[in-house]
């Protein structure tokens, strides 16, 4: 095949993929170069998810007419003059791709004029032509992309909805108001403001005014240093969190980054304060000199490294730490050794379970261990998708798979006995003996003894009818006798707009009101009535487009903190009701997530405790 060499047309497409990806990386890049120049006044303004429209303006230093047209050619840049200042950055911008990527994918125009200027100068770009000429402006620049990948139809096509766009050109804004509160920031959305913030106004009202009002009394600020870091901010209490990390940003030298080293630390200091698979929010601004960090690591420069990086961890370590105890008062721990010779520990139920569960217990999770997990085990923790939500896509809810196909694939040495002794053939003959512990029942046949759940049979019952009606579209809702009214921020009422249908289906009518509320005015038969507006904010944080699995661990952790719950005594009559409707199921023997609802007990494996 005969090696040729592109044309510098193609060059620029391609090379521009790198810097331009969607609309969001044009705002971004235009938004950080009005910052480096200096405005203390930026307005943002897009159409259609900025696939049509996107226009900056700032009140900056400007671009003289002798340096305009420079301005948009490859590698041209004022933020740096060799390669050994790309280790002393302070700007936010140093590259000097942006303006001639966002060119060659896309008609610009651009209006600028400095101080020193009696008028500015207009320079447009189009399909490969530019003219230059004078206009009468402000001090400042304004840059106008129109069309983008107009002549790229592969990569427009694989743009997201303009409701998704939108979405990200507005999480992006929203963080570059918090990182810049002596900025006064205007967005503008379709013709209609989102959002307007005053320069130098408190930070920590600007992040309430912009995010959520709650965030006002449950922000704790934060400083603190050593001989390499400055760190301050805002960290949430113990009483505020979400159900993904939508709400925790890092700017390292005023740069907002994204940083897993920093967000896991901070995550971790909050382990035992708020409950598993919740997420603190946070807005960290940690200054160094930029001889210790590395930005230059992806064009998009959003990933950093950090010189120090053992300094930064102890730092943030110690003050995260320091800041949520001294919120929350110091807390007493007992510590109990742990002897052998003692008598069992009953303060743990599901710690007896599984010392009296053996090779023949009803359920086995696939590792065959562990078959009660304390309902605090960090490994619930998962990961949040930080993509935005596709509502086009629906949701399928199955049973779990075949439990003897589990099985085999984990261990085929067992497939005999646990087929022999793994399922009750009759739920007839068990004969109720008591309740224990205001969670479990007893019942007896012949020489075994089989312990009931109630949460967890009552869980299954519920959610089995609730992912039914879901299926066949049939949700029973019960009406609230109050209405709760929700005040959100612009960005999650979009988000609302955009998974509106799915919620209706979820057995949820709700609906806007006015410009930031939603009015709720019943729920699915599953929960109870709502205290707060917290698991709402859940609804809004789950990812549709995922699979069964993520969905149904989702739901269950938003059901059960409304609806199931310990403590509950029940008496003979409901215990025998519970066996009755769970044999009914498809598989009777274990929750969604292959939790045992029912483990039997031989009369040997007591004896063996009584030393017989």
């Amino acid at each position: 095949m005969t090696i040729l060499k592109l044309d510098d047309k193609t060059i620029e497409k391609i090379a521009a993929g790198e810097v331009i990806e969607s609309p969001v990386s044009i705002v971004k890049e235009l938004a950080e170069n009005s910052i480096d120049a200096g405005a203390d006044s930026i307005t943002v303004e897009i159409k259609n998810g900025g696939k049509t429209y996107i226009r900056v303006t700032d009140n900056g230093s400007g671009i003289s007419n002798d340096e305009i047209e420079l301005a948009f050619s490859k590698h041209a840049t004022s933020k740096i003059r060799d390669f050994n200042d790309l280790y002393d950055i302070y700007s936010l911008g140093f590259r000097g791709e942006a303006l001639a990527s966002i060119v060659s994918v896309s008609e610009v125009t651009a209006i600028s004029k400095t101080k020193d200027e009696l008028v500015g100068s207009k320079i447009n770009f189009n399909n490969g032509e530019k003219t230059l000429t004078s206009i009468a402006t402000n001090v400042g620049t304004s840059i106008i992309v129109k069309d983008l990948f107009r002549d790229i139809p592969v990569r427009r096509r694989f743009l997201k909805s303009d409701i998704v766009e939108s979405n990200h050109i507005s999480k992006l804004m929203y963080a570059i108001a918090i990182g810049y509160p002596e900025i006064s920031f205007k967005f503008i959305k379709n013709e209609n403001i989102e959002f307007s913030t005053i320069k130098n106004e408190d930070l920590k009202m600007r992040i309430a005014k912009l995010l959520d009002d709650k965030l006002e009394e449950h922000l704790i600020k934060i400083s603190d240093n050593n001989d390499i870091y400055h760190l301050e901010g805002f960290i949430s209490n113990n009483n505020y969190y979400r159900g993904n990390r939508s709400l925790q940003y890092i700017y390292i030298n005023n740069r907002l980054v994204e940083s897993e080293l920093i967000r896991d630390r901070i995550e971790m200091a909050y382990r035992g304060n708020i409950p598993n698979g919740r997420f603190p929010v946070f807005f960290i601004y940690i200054k160094t000199n930029p001889k210790n960090i590395d930005i230059n690591v992806h064009p998009n420069k959003r990933v950093i490294k950090f010189s120090y990086e053992d300094q930064l961890i102890n730092l943030i370590d110690s003050s995260i730490s320091r800041y949520i105890n001294a919120s929350n008062g110091v807390k007493e721990v007992s510590i109990e050794e742990n002897n052998k010779n003692d008598l069992m520990d009953f303060s743990d139920y599901s710690q007896i379970l599984n010392n009296y569960n053996s090779s023949k217990s009803l359920v086995r999770e696939s590792s065959f261990d562990n078959l009660y997990e304390s309902e605090n085990n960090d490994s619930n923790i998962e990961e949040e998708s930080k993509n935005f939500f596709d509502s086009n896509t629906d949701i399928s809810f199955k049973e779990e798979s075949n439990y003897k196909e589990c099985l085999l694939n984990n261990n085929s040495g067992l497939e005999e006995e646990i087929e022999e002794n793994s399922f009750i053939e009759d739920f007839e003959y068990l004969n109720y003996k008591c309740s224990i512990f205001a969670r479990y029942s007893i019942f007896e046949r012949k020489d075994k003894l089989f312990i009931l759940d109630h949460r967890r049979a009552s869980e299954k019952i519920n959610f089995s009818r609730f992912l039914n009606q879901f299926e066949n579209k049939t949700m029973d809702e019960q009406i609230l006798l109050n209405p709760l009214i929700i005040n959100l921020n612009k960005f999650d009422i979009d988000r609302f707009i955009e998974k509106k249908d799915l919620i209706k289906r979820l057995g949820f009518d709700a609906e806007i009101i006015g410009d930031r509320s939603i009015i709720i005015r019943s729920v699915p038969f599953i929960f109870s009535v709502p205290e707060d507006d917290k698991f709402f904010y859940d609804l809004l944080d789950l990812d549709y487009s995922k699979d069964t699995d993520y969905l149904y661990k989702k739901l269950k952790k938003l059901n059960l903190s409304l609806s199931f719950r310990k403590g509950d005594k029940i008496n003979e009559a409901e215990a025998y009701e519970l066996i009755g409707k769970i044999k009914e199921l498809e598989n009777p023997y274990a929750t969604y997530d292959g939790k045992a609802v029912l483990i039997e007990i031989n009369e040997k494996d007591v004896e063996k405790y009584f030393e017989r």
